[in-house]
């Protein structure tokens, strides 16, 4: 029996961040999910478009994009987790990235599906610590440490009461 994934970025309503915002017809449109308890997996598929200098390679702002959004996104979905609460049930709950840090082994394949795999490392009130690392034909190219903060849902409505 196959369980259906659940879509972090199907269920969050008001995105319309470039690499994870459903609402971004122009954007990436990632999709993350849990694949255990404190870890999460997206599968992206890049298009020529996406490509470097080099067209057989990905960018590495897309690749950065990609790692950061799916970060992210993985540390909201943990804090609705940590409430009992459905993803974009109730206040809607929003982190944002407070530092990015990259390391580059090895290019990235534009031609192949990009898997990224965010495991959290650690919690802290509002902080969230991750680790991400972005493989391209089964080869570790990326890796990344990610600090996302929970931030007021008055950061992306500043006009709301």
């Amino acid at each position: 029996m196959s369980v259906e994934k659940q879509f972090f970025q199907d269920q969050m309503s008001g995105n319309h961040c470039f690499g994870c915002g459903k609402e971004n017809e122009g954007g990436l449109q990632i999709k993350s999910y849990w694949s255990g308890e404190k870890e999460t997996t997206c599968i992206f598929n890049p298009k020529p478009h996406h490509a470097a200098g080099p067209q057989q390679y990905m960018n590495g702002g897309i690749s950065a994009t990609i790692i950061d959004c799916h970060t992210v996104c993985t540390a909201m979905a943990r804090h609705y987790r940590d409430e009992g609460r459905e993803i974009g049930s109730g206040d809607l709950i929003w982190c944002v990235t407070a530092s990015l840090e990259l390391q580059y082994r090895k290019p990235v394949l534009i031609d192949k599906p990009v898997k990224l795999i965010a495991r959290i490392e650690k919690e802290e009130g509002r902080k969230t610590f991750l680790s991400c690392e972005l493989y391209s034909d089964d080869t570790l190219c990326i890796t990344a440490t990610v600090l996302a903060v929970r931030v007021s849902d008055k950061w992306v409505n500043p006009k709301s009461n």
